[in-house]
C-alpha cells in the first residue's frame, strides 16, 4: 500500500523505505480486506508504490501452513504458544495441511532488523525526539544503548545479508506458502513497562521478535485474535511471501470463522 503521508519526514531514509508500512485495522477480517482493497495500489506521492496483483486463495484452495508456536531467539509464554496451536488446529479442521516448521535463519532476521535500524535511528534521532513524547524518547534512548553503532562497511554488508535472507525465505514460501506464529511472544505488558529500565527495554525487544522478519523483508502479515494469555487477549500472525496480502487475510479469516470473536461486541449497537 502506498505511503502518501504529509507528516514529516516526507522523504524516508533507507530503513523506512524498506521496512515502514501502511496497514488497515478493523474488528473483522472482512473489513480489513475492504479497507485494503480500497487503498492498495500506486500513488504519485509514493515513488516506491506499485500496481501489484495480489495472490488470493482460490475456491477450496488450502495451502500448506508452517506453524511456529515458539519462535527462536527468546522465550515464549506457554499460553501464547497454545493460542498459535489452537489457531493451527482450527486451520487443520478447515482442511489446511499444518506442520510445525521454522523458516531459514530466523534469528538472523531479528539480528539484521536491529543492525539496519540502528544506523537510521541514530541519524533520525533529532527528528524523532521532536515527534515523540517522553515515553517514546526514553525507549529510543534505551534502544540506542542496545543496538550497536556500525561503520559503513558493516551497514552495507547487512543489506547484502538481507537480500540473501529474502531470497531464502522466498524459496521457503514455495514449500510453505503461509507461516503462522505469535504476534508478540509474551502477553501485553503494563503501561510504561518498556521504559522502566534498560532490562525492560531489552525484554520488550525480545518479546516483539515475531513481527520483525516480515518488517525486515517487506512481506505481508495479518493478525487475528486466537486466545488468552494471563487473562488478556492475544493474537496470531499469518505471514506470507511478497504480494500475498489477500491470501494472508483469507487464512486469517478462516481462523476467525472457526474460533469466533474473543470480544463479541457490535460497535454499531453496543
Amino acid at each position: 500500500m502506498p505511503a502518501a503521508t504529509v507528516i514529516p519526514p516526507e522523504d524516508y531514509n533507507i530503513s523506512y523505505q524498506l521496512m515502514a508500512v501502511e496497514g488497515v485495522m478493523a474488528r473483522r477480517i472482512a473489513d480489513v480486506r475492504t479497507g485494503f482493497t480500497a487503498i492498495a495500489g500506486q500513488h504519485p506521492r509514493d515513488p516506491l508504490s506499485v500496481p501489484a496483483v495480489f495472490a488470493d486463495l482460490g475456491s477450496g484452495e488450502r495451502p500448506a501452513v508452517a506453524v511456529l508456536p515458539e519462535p527462536p531467539g527468546g522465550s515464549t509464554h506457554p499460553e501464547v504458544a497454545a493460542a498459535v496451536r489452537r489457531a493451527a488446529d482450527a486451520l487443520a479442521d478447515d482442511g489446511f495441511k499444518v506442520t510445525e516448521a521454522i523458516p531459514p535463519d530466523y534469528e538472523l532476521a531479528i539480528e539484521l532488523w536491529s543492525t539496519i535500524l540502528s544506523v537510521d535511528l541514530r541519524v533520525l534521532k533529532p527528528v524523532l525526539d521532536e515527534l515523540m513524547g517522553p515515553a517514546g524518547r526514553q525507549f529510543l534512548d534505551y534502544a540506542l544503548e542496545i543496538l550497536p553503532p556500525l561503520d559503513l562497511a558493516a551497514w552495507a554488508m547487512a543489506h547484502t545479508a538481507r537480500h540473501g535472507l529474502a531470497r531464502r525465505w522466498s524459496l521457503w514460501y514455495q514449500e510453505y506458502p503461509v507461516l503462522l506464529s505469535p504476534v508478540w511472544s509474551q502477553p501485553a505488558f503494563p503501561l510504561d513497562f518498556d521504559i522502566a529500565s534498560l532490562d525492560n527495554a531489552i525484554a520488550t525487544l525480545e518479546l516483539m521478535r515475531p513481527v520483525l522478519p516480515a518488517n525486515l523483508l517487506g512481506t505481508p502479515a495479518a493478525v487475528v485474535p486466537a486466545g488468552m494469555a494471563d487473562g488478556l487477549p492475544v493474537g496470531v500472525q499469518v505471514m506470507g511471501g511478497k504480494y500475498t496480502e489477500l491470501r494472508c487475510l483469507a487464512v486469517a479469516e478462516a481462523i476467525e470463522q472457526r474460533l469466533g470473536p474473543l470480544t463479541p461486541i457490535d460497535p454499531f449497537t453496543d
